[in-house]
């Protein structure tokens, strides 16, 4: 079949080149010919759709005004330093509360978190507890001492915000989490919120914190702009125990044996004790510090 001049949009010259051209063609020459003509059409079209002014549709409808792009969901980074538990389920408290709004959440140990991706991270929360004489938990010793030497980078693109748990019957009240707060600003973050120091009885002041955490991410775009408030009657409904290190349990001595023979100059005990209504779970491996009170008649 060869093309005519008055059935084509093509000229004399045009008509004679291809018809020429096309008998010489194999079947996968046109295959390919053909894909290519669709593919040049395509790229004229996203050409012009990206050229038009928005909201502009030719009469043919080919131009049309450009799908809204959705925001990529915020990347945030919890990190908590705890010795008795309390942090670590604040922290998971919090990154459930997050994920919920379409947040990708990492949570973690300082322990196990890698100080170098530090630099990395856009968003970061901070919940940590105070131990001693204004100490840092185990679990945080290591990113605390990375974080006030002079390897720790810049991180001026950094949002950040602390928890801070601690007892306000010692000195050294909620240090650690005022250490973080204050260092994290000294290499150039930006607060998200301000650090809340809570006490003992720390619902409440935590229940806070998150809703000003939760709110602050929610306006810079965790992917939701719903934000369910948390309660402190939501915090304080947790199966994990309020007794710690600076709140111990008054707990029953159940027996208390001596398994050394009578005149050995040794003593080992067996001692059972009742943790009956505390929400504390031992497991082997765990340490246990206890103080030994009595009382008289």
């Amino acid at each position: 079949m060869e093309l005519q001049v008055s059935n084509s949009p093509f000229n004399q010259e045009q008509v004679e080149l291809l018809n020429r051209l096309l008998p010489t063609l194999t079947e996968s020459q046109r295959t390919w010919l053909s894909g290519f003509i669709t593919a040049m059409q395509a790229t004229a079209a996203a050409s012009a759709i990206a050229t038009a002014p928005i909201g502009d549709v030719s009469r043919s409808g080919s131009v049309a005004a450009p799908a809204p792009v959705s925001s990529a969901p915020k990347e945030i980074t919890i990190l908590f330093g705890s010795q008795t538990g309390n942090g670590h389920g604040l922290a998971k408290k919090l990154s459930k509360k997050l994920e919920e709004t379409g947040a990708l959440v990492t949570l973690s140990s300082m322990s196990d978190f890698k100080p170098n991706n530090l630099k990395k991270l856009q968003n970061l929360l901070i919940i940590v507890s105070t131990h001693g004489e204004g100490e840092p938990p185990d679990n945080a010793i290591p990113f605390y001492e990375f974080l006030h030497s002079k390897r720790a980078p810049k991180v001026e693109t950094l949002q950040y915000s602390v928890l801070a748990l601690g007892d306000t019957s010692y000195e050294f009240f909620c240090q650690t989490g005022k250490d973080f707060d204050k260092r994290l600003e000294e290499l150039g973050g930006t607060r998200l919120s301000p650090r809340v120091d809570c006490d003992v009885d720390f619902d409440e002041a935590a229940a806070e914190w998150m809703n000003e955490v939760l709110t602050s991410l929610s306006g810079s775009g965790t992917g939701s702009s719903a934000v369910e408030e948390v309660s402190a009657v939501a915090l304080s409904s947790s199966t994990e125990s309020e007794y710690s290190r600076s709140n111990p349990f008054r707990a029953e001595v159940l027996e208390n044996l001596n398994l050394n023979g009578r005149g050995s100059d040794r003593e080992t005990r067996h001692i059972e004790i009742s943790l009956e209504g505390s929400n504390l779970q031992y497991q082997p491996g765990d340490s246990l510090g206890s103080i030994r009170r009595t009382t008289r008649d």
